[in-house]
């Protein structure tokens, strides 16, 4: 329990940081913050640091998308998965009221845990979690960590004016041969008009497609499966996509 309540604090002071404001001379003494090291000098990077703590890990000047924690690589240490948005003034907007739409590009990126309490960037993927298009427009994205290290995005559409459709959509990513995966993916509509449904379950190590079709308003519409094949492709790494 003592170490559950050091993580969840450590998230709740990093989430306090991520408010476009510099807050370096407010770690504590005890965290060790390593940057720009020889190995990862030469990174390329968007948004995050080559090298972090969970205190630090957060980008200034940003708006946390998600964060999660838990072992993808199966070496039992504890990993890192965060999507921060840049809060750059061209791409806000603000309401009459004061509410303020952020249409910035979310930057996902995946951090190892090096068992030290620090953790070392794998990779960084823009354009692979969506953002708003507009003010009718509200994303939110999920991601979760399995025992079996399996990572999830659940990410969920919903237009609030000119769309009759809302959306939920799952993507399966797992570490293999020193990237990530798609492994599995499942679609599904809804139409808030007529209540007709459909889900689409990929899983691309079998290559079974699985298409379910309902409609939530009328009992009596019995939902119907039906199977497909899928091609024999490769699989896509994290970052081919956009996970709408």
């Amino acid at each position: 329990m003592k170490k559950t309540y050091i993580i969840f604090a450590a998230v709740a002071f990093a989430l306090c940081s991520c408010g476009g404001k510099d807050n370096s001379q407010n770690t504590p003494d005890n965290v060790v913050v390593i940057d720009n090291t020889e190995e990862n000098k030469d990174m390329e990077t968007i948004l995050f640091k080559p090298q972090a703590t969970v205190q630090n890990v957060f980008p200034n000047n940003c708006d946390t998308v998600c964060f999660q924690q838990g072992d993808l690589n199966n070496d039992g240490i504890q990993d890192l998965v965060i999507c921060s948005t840049p809060r750059n003034p061209e791409n806000m907007m603000t309401r009459d009221d004061g509410y303020e739409y952020n249409f910035n590009e979310p930057v996902l990126a995946i951090y190892f845990g090096k068992g030290d309490e620090t953790y070392s960037l794998f990779k960084e993927y823009p354009n692979t979690i969506p953002g708003a298009e507009d003010e009718f427009s509200f994303v939110t994205v999920t991601p979760e960590i399995n025992e079996e290290g399996v990572l999830r995005f659940d990410v969920e559409v919903f237009y609030s004016a000119g769309s009759s459709q809302t959306g939920q959509n799952s993507y399966l990513y797992r570490f293999q041969d020193d990237d990530f995966y798609l492994i599995g993916s499942e679609t599904g509509s809804f139409s808030r008009y007529s209540g007709e449904a459909e889900e689409v379950s990929n899983n691309y190590l079998t290559k079974k497609q699985k298409t379910t079709t309902s409609n939530v308003f009328d009992d009596k519409v019995k939902p119907t499966e039906t199977w497909s094949d899928l091609p024999d492709e490769p699989l896509e790494k994290l970052g081919a996509r956009t996970l709408y």
